[in-house]
């Protein structure tokens, strides 16, 4: 009775470590894709506001070779940048670098791209926030993200920002664009972010080229 009771015990602790190790081989398999999808949609994301195009239906490995060929990831003091070139590989079309802040409902994500002379924008896009879906969480559409596309950076005094999103049709300046009807927090949360990170970033880039390290 006691064996039986022993073999029982065994057997059921038999099956649970290898159910264990089932799950967290699968696990550990889901997260290392996971990371790599992560990867290569922010690739993408970089090589779209950078404006360099590519074919509908283009695998991963392909975007990554793309993106291998055509952008050179610079880290330093703290920052990341993306430098954006031709396909010579030589010619410099752009930098983008992350936008990060607070928005209405929680942290929002996004990048810009500008270029070589840090005049216009090239491009930008927000890839995750916490917006509500069909008021604040538009600012993913196309409508609202290629607003930015071309638009001077003209410079802001401390009490100004560089782009203002006003309601749908009442824009007066070059630098205002559509808010989101119904959506005023976000559209105030995304001028702020979209302010303070080109203050830090465009500085910040201008002297990484006036030394030479860009």
């Amino acid at each position: 009775m006691i064996k039986k009771r022993m073999f029982s015990v065994a057997y059921m602790f038999g099956l649970t470590f290898l159910f264990t190790g089932v799950v967290s081989g699968i696990y550990h398999l889901n997260e290392e894709r996971i990371a790599i999808n992560q990867e290569i949609k922010m690739e993408r994301i970089v090589l779209e506001v950078l404006g360099i195009e590519l074919e509908p239906g283009t695998a991963g490995t392909q975007v990554s070779e793309i993106f291998g060929k055509r952008i050179q990831v610079e880290e330093a003091e703290g920052r990341v940048l993306y430098r954006g070139f031709a396909e010579d590989g030589k010619t410099l079309i752009g930098y983008a670098f992350p936008l990060f802040g607070p928005g209405f409902w929680g942290p929002l994500y996004g990048i810009m791209a500008v270029d070589p002379g840090l005049e216009r924008v090239i491009g930008v896009a927000f890839y995750r926030h916490s917006e509500t879906p069909g008021l604040g969480g538009r600012i993913t559409e196309d409508w609202f993200k290629d607003q930015f596309a071309g638009k001077r950076l003209l410079p802001a005094a401390k009490d100004r920002r560089y782009f203002y999103l006003v309601p749908a049709g009442t824009s007066k300046a070059e630098n205002d664009l559509d808010a989101i009807t119904g959506a005023t927090g976000t559209s105030r949360a995304v001028e702020r972010l979209v302010d303070q990170n080109i203050r830090d970033y465009l500085p910040w880039i201008a002297g990484q080229k006036a030394k030479g390290r860009i």
